[in-house]
């Protein structure tokens, strides 16, 4: 009793500190594209780079005053439940994939496979047809009786408000969400860093607007992950052949669906791609990333940093 007591005057602290941090922030930029979709051409972009870290103490009561507000819109107060009951605070990495969100909330809150399944089958609730790419990464706090719908719709409403509510509607008539999210969830998955990010996106939008196949690694990785080999498998050439609408080696344009969850800044750099003449790129064994114009070149930068 006396720690269920400490547990919910902890969460009341922790709730108003952040609901000040929350409220005193600056307002939130609309997410706008330096992209013209129809003339093929990518524009120089003033975008500055995200400062968003996660890592610090502002941003994770920034998320946890998010979680109760949009936790409490779906009828499910976490302040009441943190008095009342057992409480966990789950933190969802960027870049990964429904299944693995499910199996982390299945371990923290003992979840049984009918309540897993919820989760991933959220989208029959919330009116989409799959919700790959919509279970925003963050903190959040959530009572351990939570089911598996109440915990996808938290999710998906917290993607309402760190990016549709911010999704200007000049973007959307040039980039719709689906295709952002799409562009967004492979960069989460290709790039070594928030740095890589913009230009790695100028090189997937230069290949699609030259009709060219994305040939995204990630991709393939999608389609081999499993619970049993791992989400995210080693590729190998062999890969490239693998029949799925998924693999961007044999199929032009972007996958049926998100391949990943990603972050704001991939968001972001999905819808301002740096301008650049590059169509390839490799990461180093630093993971830093080298891109050329021309196969040609690409080909010499494989014999430098991969030795064949």
């Amino acid at each position: 009793m006396k720690r269920k007591i400490l547990l919910g005057i902890l969460a009341v602290l922790v709730a108003l500190a952040a609901y000040f941090v929350f409220s005193f922030s600056k307002e939130p930029k609309e997410l706008t594209t330096n992209i013209d979709i129809k003339n093929k051409i990518i524009t120089e972009s003033a975008l500055e780079d995200p400062t968003e870290n996660d890592a610090s103490f502002a941003s994770l009561l920034n998320s946890i005053a998010q979680s109760l507000s949009a936790s409490i819109s779906d009828n499910v107060s976490l302040l009441a439940a943190a008095v009342n009951s057992d409480v966990k605070i789950v933190k969802i990495t960027p870049g990964m994939r429904k299944e693995e969100i499910a199996t982390v909330l299945q371990n923290k809150l003992a979840w049984s496979a009918g309540e897993k399944d919820k989760f991933l089958n959220v989208n029959k609730l919330v009116n989409t047809s799959n919700a790959e790419g919509y279970y925003y990464p963050d903190s959040y706090i959530i009572p351990l009786e939570a089911d598996g719908y109440e915990v996808g719709k938290l999710m998906i409403n917290r993607f309402n408000d760190k990016v549709m509510s911010r999704y200007a509607s000049s973007t959307a008539k040039i980039v719709n969400v689906d295709t952002a999210m799409k562009v967004a969830s492979i960069i989460e998955r290709e790039a070594a860093g928030k740095n890589d990010m913009r230009l790695i996106s100028g090189i997937m939008w230069n290949r699609i607007f030259k009709d060219m196949t994305l040939d995204m690694d990630a991709t393939l990785q999608y389609v081999k992950g499993s619970e049993e080999g791992g989400w995210w498998p080693k590729v190998v050439s062999e890969d490239k052949f693998l029949i799925s609408p998924y693999n961007t080696y044999k199929n032009k344009g972007l996958t049926p669906t998100p391949i990943s969850n990603p972050q704001l800044v991939s968001i972001e750099a999905a819808l301002n791609p740096k301008k650049t003449s590059c169509l390839f790129y490799l990461h180093d064994k630093y993971r830093r990333i080298h891109c050329s114009a021309t196969y040609k070149e690409h080909v010499r930068n494989i014999e430098r940093y991969y030795g064949r």
